[in-house]
């Protein structure tokens, strides 16, 4: 059940159905990577830390532990020893298709795109899944390959013509190509018309349109995905980026108190977040006629959350 959740995208109710699970038996360890991998998109280091410890202590010799352990490495930033430990998995079991996904991303977020992308291509050689198109369509963008991107792509949408992020796969390599953004845009909307609640196709749409200066598309389309996802009582970490978003697309309109009241909406559902702060001083600045250092443009195409959270969606 918990695998056919992830599967589906709803990682909440995976990880609720994982951790059930070892409340029942400790001492499972089929899937217990992909559940590391939950808790380290969560940022859950200390639960993430005890699920390696325990998948040690039961079976050493299983890739799952390895993997567990590598995600907590690589959450800390520590691309070394991530990528020592899920070596190491892959050294137990050469068809554990999650450690060859992990890696990827590993060497992927490592700035090591061609590397990356033959870990995701024997990832699918082992198992097909749209995780690792997305990590194999993320490495080919990096490295400039926009042909193999897009040959990607088209493969994950024959393996799930119906599902969102084969879509927005499409979209993604097309607006990096040369066939023109207006398919990029069509895809795009496809893949938000089959999940209105997706965040890479509605800021990777709201980027294109921002590229242009269209900045009244993106901020109906942000009000949209706030509205959407407001009534679906989404994860709040989703509301904070559409919410920085639509401030940066305001500061970018010259927008400045709507841009204000965003960010500090944004602020309001994560205070912790830093690249608002940095936003917010640089606005003050703008405000105040002193030379922020950047032009509002910049900020929008700068941003962490332009690419629609590529960090997050690395194949892992």
């Amino acid at each position: 059940i918990a695998n056919l959740q992830n599967q589906m995208n709803d990682e909440a109710g995976a990880a609720r159905t994982f951790s059930r699970v070892r409340q029942l038996d400790p001492t499972v360890i089929d899937s217990m990577d992909l559940y590391g991998q939950i808790l380290a998109r969560q940022s859950s280091l200390d639960e993430l830390n005890q699920l390696a410890s325990t998948l040690l202590d039961v079976d050493d010799k299983r890739p799952e532990a390895w993997s567990t352990l590598a995600l907590y490495h690589e959450a800390r930033q520590d691309h070394e020893k991530a990528l020592a430990f899920v070596e190491k998995a892959i050294a137990m079991d050469q068809r554990h298709a999650f450690a060859h996904r992990l890696r990827g991303a590993i060497l992927l977020a490592d700035n090591r795109p061609d590397h990356a992308a033959v870990s995701f291509f024997r990832s699918n050689e082992v198992t097909r899944d749209v995780h690792t198109y997305e990590g194999l369509v993320d490495s080919y963008l990096a490295a400039g390959k926009y042909k193999e991107a897009i040959c990607a792509a088209k493969e994950a949408i024959s393996a799930a013509p119906r599902d969102p992020r084969a879509v927005t796969l499409v979209g993604l390599a097309l607006q990096q190509g040369q066939e023109g953004t207006d398919k990029a845009k069509r895809a795009l909307r496809k893949a938000l018309a089959l999940d209105p609640s997706a965040l890479r196709p509605l800021l990777s749409l709201v980027q294109l349109h921002a590229h242009e200066k269209d900045y009244d598309t993106c901020i109906e389309l942000l009000k949209q995905g706030i509205e959407g996802m407001t009534e679906q009582k989404s994860p709040l970490q989703g509301q904070d980026v559409l919410q920085t978003k639509l401030g940066e697309i305001y500061m970018a309109a010259e927008n400045y108190r709507e841009a204000i009241a965003s960010f500090h909406a944004a602020l309001a559902l994560n205070p912790m977040n830093s690249e608002v702060q940095r936003c917010l001083e640089r606005l003050e600045a703008i405000v105040r006629g002193v030379d922020a250092g950047d032009n509002p443009d910049d900020i929008v195409e700068d941003s962490p959350v332009a690419s629609g959270g590529r960090a997050a969606q690395r194949g892992i």
